[in-house]
This record gives structure tokens, sequence and C-alpha cells, in this order.
């Protein structure tokens, strides 16, 4: 069965997406929500629905997963357990906002924003009572910029950042 939205997985596998979250993340079509989660070491995926947990449909072999139907707030809690049996728990990053303003970046590229310490680089923060890091640089000729880390196998690919355009800056929360 195909996923109901056209996707260009091959970017992200690429890992040349400079919009990741419209991939990735909740995504909405005619109505219809899902929830689609990149975990390429992955044997399965959940989400806390409720008081329970719902399986994730494997959708691409590369480790794609969807889940269909009424999307939880922000912040999804997603269960994680990979070809070893390690589990781990996460909020989907793609589920959050950006945190940086349309004022920030029209600040910052008319070399008005001073403090710039404040938006760029990590930064300890709650979204929506989930505590997390935002991580935000500025690389404005860059292809790709990722997050990378133990965490994620240093795989470049798994937690890439969304670009804000022209203005070369980058950004996530995880």
């Amino acid at each position: 069965m195909t996923t109901f939205l056209s996707v260009d997985f091959d970017s992200i596998l690429a890992a040349r997406s400079h919009d990741p979250h419209s991939i990735l993340g909740p995504q909405t079509n005619a109505g219809r929500a899902l929830l689609r989660l990149f975990r390429p070491y992955a044997s399965s995926v959940s989400l806390r629905v409720g008081a329970g947990e719902q399986l994730l449909r494997r959708v691409h072999p590369a480790g794609f997963f969807e889940w269909h139907g009424e999307l939880p707030a922000a912040g999804n809690r997603v269960f994680s357990a990979d070809e070893s049996g390690v589990k781990i728990i996460f909020h989907d990053p793609y589920s959050f906002p950006a945190t940086l303003t349309q004022d920030d970046l029209y600040l910052f590229n008319s070399g008005k924003l001073h403090q710039t310490y404040r938006s760029l680089g990590a930064h300890a923060m709650s979204i929506d009572a989930v505590d997390g890091v935002r991580f935000a640089v500025w690389a404005p000729n860059a292809g790709r910029v990722s997050v990378v880390g133990e965490f994620n196998r240093w795989d470049g690919r798994v937690h890439p950042m969304r670009s804000h355009g022209a203005s070369g800056v980058w950004e996530l929360f995880i």
C-alpha cells in the first residue's frame, strides 16, 4: 500500500532535503492526517495515542514509518525498538513548529540582531511542555544541515534541520 502523499523519500535518504518538515512529522491531505517518521535502524515504531500505543506501518524499506488517524497534540511521543531490541522513547522533532520568528530572521539578515547568540547555537528550552534543545546555525551555502551524535548513530539523514530560506539559517528542536 502506498502513502496518500506524493513523497520524495530520496531527498531524505540522500540527505539533501531543505524542508524535512514537508516530508516528516504530521502531514495532512484532503482532510486525512498522518504522522511520518524516518527511523532507519528501527524494527518497530509505535505512537502514544491516549492511554495506549499504536504501531506505525513501515512504508519504505529504508525505514520510513507512518501512522494514519487523528493526531495527538504537538510533540508526539514515539516508542522505537531497533533490531537488537534496544527501546527508546522520544518526541517527534518534526511535530514542533519553528521557534525563530520572521522578525528574528529579518533582523539577522539586516545585521541588526545584536544578540545573535540568543538565536543561534544550542539552547535548552521547552515547547508545549516538552523539554529539549533548539539547534540553530547559519550555513548559507549548505545543501543540508543535520544534528548528529551517538543518539542517532552519527547518521546525518536522521535529524535534518529546516532551512529558513534565503536567511541561511537552519533550525531543529529535539
